[in-house]
Protein backbone atom coordinates (compact mmCIF):
# COMPACT_ATOMS: atom_id res chain seq x y z
CA UNK A 1 0.00 0.00 0.00
CA UNK A 2 1.34 3.41 -1.01
CA UNK A 3 4.04 1.98 -3.30
CA UNK A 4 4.29 0.84 -6.91
CA UNK A 5 0.91 0.31 -8.53
CA UNK A 6 -0.71 1.27 -5.21
CA UNK A 7 1.01 4.66 -4.91
CA UNK A 8 -2.40 6.31 -5.01
CA UNK A 9 -3.02 4.87 -1.51
CA UNK A 10 0.02 6.59 0.00
CA UNK A 11 -0.67 8.25 3.35
CA UNK A 12 0.87 8.86 6.76
CA UNK A 13 -1.15 5.93 8.09
CA UNK A 14 0.71 3.30 6.08
CA UNK A 15 3.07 1.39 8.36
CA UNK A 16 4.89 -1.94 8.52
CA UNK A 17 1.78 -3.71 9.82
CA UNK A 18 -0.10 -2.43 6.76
CA UNK A 19 2.40 -4.05 4.41
CA UNK A 20 2.43 -7.31 6.36
CA UNK A 21 -1.37 -7.40 6.18
CA UNK A 22 -1.25 -6.67 2.43
CA UNK A 23 0.69 -9.88 1.86
CA UNK A 24 -1.31 -11.81 4.46
CA UNK A 25 -4.49 -10.81 2.66
CA UNK A 26 -3.23 -12.33 -0.59
CA UNK A 27 -2.26 -15.57 1.18
CA UNK A 28 -5.64 -15.85 2.86
CA UNK A 29 -7.82 -14.80 -0.08
CA UNK A 30 -5.98 -17.09 -2.51
CA UNK A 31 -5.72 -19.91 0.04
CA UNK A 32 -2.01 -20.26 -0.72
CA UNK A 33 0.01 -23.17 0.64
CA UNK A 34 3.49 -24.61 0.06
CA UNK A 35 4.85 -21.40 -1.50
CA UNK A 36 8.09 -19.41 -1.51
CA UNK A 37 8.19 -15.98 0.12
CA UNK A 38 10.75 -13.51 -1.25
CA UNK A 39 11.65 -10.01 -0.05
CA UNK A 40 14.08 -7.36 -1.30
CA UNK A 41 15.60 -4.59 0.83
CA UNK A 42 12.93 -3.21 3.21
CA UNK A 43 10.84 -6.18 2.05
CA UNK A 44 12.86 -8.30 4.48
CA UNK A 45 10.92 -6.62 7.28
CA UNK A 46 7.64 -7.49 5.61
CA UNK A 47 8.37 -11.12 4.77
CA UNK A 48 9.66 -11.81 8.28
CA UNK A 49 6.40 -10.53 9.73
CA UNK A 50 4.40 -12.55 7.22
CA UNK A 51 6.49 -15.68 7.81
CA UNK A 52 5.89 -15.41 11.54
CA UNK A 53 2.14 -15.75 10.88
CA UNK A 54 2.21 -18.34 8.09
CA UNK A 55 5.35 -20.41 8.71
CA UNK A 56 3.55 -23.74 8.23
CA UNK A 57 2.46 -22.70 4.71
CA UNK A 58 5.83 -21.40 3.51
CA UNK A 59 8.24 -23.85 1.86
CA UNK A 60 11.10 -21.40 1.19
CA UNK A 61 12.00 -17.90 2.36
CA UNK A 62 14.46 -15.70 0.47
CA UNK A 63 16.06 -12.40 1.46
CA UNK A 64 17.48 -10.44 -1.49
CA UNK A 65 19.93 -7.87 -0.10
CA UNK A 66 17.37 -7.33 2.63
CA UNK A 67 16.89 -6.47 6.26
CA UNK A 68 16.91 -9.53 8.52
CA UNK A 69 14.99 -8.37 11.60
CA UNK A 70 14.54 -9.85 15.05
CA UNK A 71 11.71 -9.29 17.49
CA UNK A 72 11.40 -5.66 18.50
CA UNK A 73 13.54 -4.21 15.71
CA UNK A 74 12.64 -1.61 13.12
CA UNK A 75 14.18 -0.75 9.76
CA UNK A 76 15.77 2.28 11.39
CA UNK A 77 17.71 -0.06 13.70
CA UNK A 78 19.68 -1.28 10.68
CA UNK A 79 20.49 1.90 8.82
CA UNK A 80 22.46 3.66 11.56
CA UNK A 81 22.18 7.12 13.01
CA UNK A 82 23.32 8.96 9.87
CA UNK A 83 20.93 7.03 7.67
CA UNK A 84 18.08 7.59 10.10
CA UNK A 85 18.70 11.35 10.22
CA UNK A 86 18.97 11.50 6.42
CA UNK A 87 15.61 9.76 6.09
CA UNK A 88 13.96 12.01 8.67
CA UNK A 89 15.31 15.10 6.90
CA UNK A 90 14.00 13.77 3.60
CA UNK A 91 10.60 13.16 5.14
CA UNK A 92 10.58 16.71 6.53
CA UNK A 93 10.66 17.97 2.95
CA UNK A 94 7.65 15.77 2.11
CA UNK A 95 5.07 16.59 4.73
CA UNK A 96 6.85 14.56 7.39
CA UNK A 97 5.39 11.28 6.14
CA UNK A 98 7.36 10.22 3.05
CA UNK A 99 11.02 9.30 2.55
CA UNK A 100 12.49 9.84 -0.95
CA UNK A 101 13.83 6.76 -2.70
CA UNK A 102 17.58 6.25 -2.41
CA UNK A 103 19.24 7.37 -5.66
CA UNK A 104 20.54 4.46 -7.77
CA UNK A 105 22.82 4.47 -10.81
CA UNK A 106 20.59 3.81 -13.84
CA UNK A 107 23.61 3.01 -16.03
CA UNK A 108 23.89 -0.35 -14.26
CA UNK A 109 20.41 -1.33 -15.38
CA UNK A 110 19.71 -2.70 -18.88
CA UNK A 111 18.09 -0.04 -21.05
CA UNK A 112 14.76 -1.88 -21.26
CA UNK A 113 14.37 -1.62 -17.47
CA UNK A 114 15.65 1.91 -16.88
CA UNK A 115 12.18 3.42 -17.00
CA UNK A 116 11.45 1.53 -13.76
CA UNK A 117 14.14 3.52 -11.97
CA UNK A 118 12.07 6.66 -12.34
CA UNK A 119 8.85 5.21 -10.94
CA UNK A 120 9.97 4.85 -7.34
CA UNK A 121 7.97 7.30 -5.26
CA UNK A 122 8.05 8.24 -1.61
CA UNK A 123 8.35 5.50 0.99
CA UNK A 124 5.97 5.87 3.97
CA UNK A 125 8.05 6.94 6.98
CA UNK A 126 5.98 4.94 9.55
CA UNK A 127 7.05 1.68 7.86
CA UNK A 128 10.65 2.40 8.88
CA UNK A 129 9.85 3.39 12.45
CA UNK A 130 7.50 0.61 13.55
CA UNK A 131 9.05 -2.18 15.64
CA UNK A 132 8.35 -5.67 14.34
CA UNK A 133 6.66 -8.03 16.79
CA UNK A 134 7.62 -11.67 16.30
CA UNK A 135 6.72 -14.90 18.07
CA UNK A 136 9.66 -16.77 16.57
CA UNK A 137 7.63 -19.05 14.30
CA UNK A 138 9.34 -17.57 11.22
CA UNK A 139 12.50 -19.43 12.25
CA UNK A 140 10.70 -22.77 11.72
CA UNK A 141 10.93 -22.42 7.93
CA UNK A 142 13.61 -24.94 7.00
CA UNK A 143 14.69 -23.68 3.58
CA UNK A 144 16.23 -20.21 3.86
CA UNK A 145 18.39 -18.21 1.46
CA UNK A 146 20.18 -14.89 1.88
CA UNK A 147 21.63 -13.12 -1.17
CA UNK A 148 24.10 -10.25 -0.73
CA UNK A 149 24.88 -7.76 -3.50
CA UNK A 150 28.60 -7.04 -3.45
CA UNK A 151 28.85 -4.26 -6.03
CA UNK A 152 28.76 -1.45 -3.46
CA UNK A 153 30.45 -2.91 -0.39
CA UNK A 154 30.35 -2.14 2.43
CA UNK A 155 26.55 -1.99 2.74
CA UNK A 156 24.09 -2.15 5.60
CA UNK A 157 23.26 -5.73 4.59
CA UNK A 158 26.71 -7.23 5.22
CA UNK A 159 25.93 -8.07 8.84
CA UNK A 160 22.83 -9.99 7.83
CA UNK A 161 24.85 -11.92 5.26
CA UNK A 162 27.61 -12.73 7.76
CA UNK A 163 25.05 -13.87 10.31
CA UNK A 164 23.33 -16.22 7.88
CA UNK A 165 26.59 -17.49 6.37
CA UNK A 166 27.71 -18.57 9.85
CA UNK A 167 24.46 -20.49 10.42
CA UNK A 168 24.24 -23.95 8.77
CA UNK A 169 20.46 -23.60 8.62
CA UNK A 170 20.91 -20.98 5.89
CA UNK A 171 22.11 -21.09 2.29
CA UNK A 172 23.90 -17.92 1.17
CA UNK A 173 24.89 -16.45 -2.19
CA UNK A 174 26.47 -13.24 -3.49
CA UNK A 175 25.91 -11.30 -6.70
CA UNK A 176 28.46 -8.80 -8.11
CA UNK A 177 25.98 -5.97 -8.61
CA UNK A 178 24.38 -3.03 -6.86
CA UNK A 179 21.32 -3.17 -4.64
CA UNK A 180 18.78 -3.36 -7.50
CA UNK A 181 19.74 -6.92 -8.39
CA UNK A 182 16.35 -7.76 -9.88
CA UNK A 183 16.99 -5.11 -12.54
CA UNK A 184 20.79 -5.17 -12.82
CA UNK A 185 21.14 -8.97 -13.02
CA UNK A 186 17.65 -10.22 -13.79
CA UNK A 187 18.68 -13.52 -15.40
CA UNK A 188 21.20 -14.42 -12.71
CA UNK A 189 18.72 -13.52 -9.96
CA UNK A 190 16.12 -15.74 -11.62
CA UNK A 191 18.65 -18.58 -11.86
CA UNK A 192 19.45 -18.30 -8.17
CA UNK A 193 15.79 -18.39 -7.22
CA UNK A 194 14.83 -21.28 -9.47
CA UNK A 195 17.92 -23.19 -8.36
CA UNK A 196 16.97 -22.77 -4.72
CA UNK A 197 13.21 -23.10 -4.94
CA UNK A 198 12.88 -25.42 -7.90
CA UNK A 199 11.48 -24.88 -11.37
Amino acid sequence: TGLGERRHLFSGNVNLSTHIQDVAGVIESENLDDFALIGHSYGGMVITGVADRFASKISHIVYLDAFLPENGTSAFDFIGREGMLRNIEGAADNGGIGVPATPRDPSRVPEEFRHLMGTRGLHPLPTLVENLKLSGDHAKIAKRLYVLCTGDLPTIFVKAYEKTKADPAWKTETLPCGHMLQLEMLDRTAELLTGFIGK
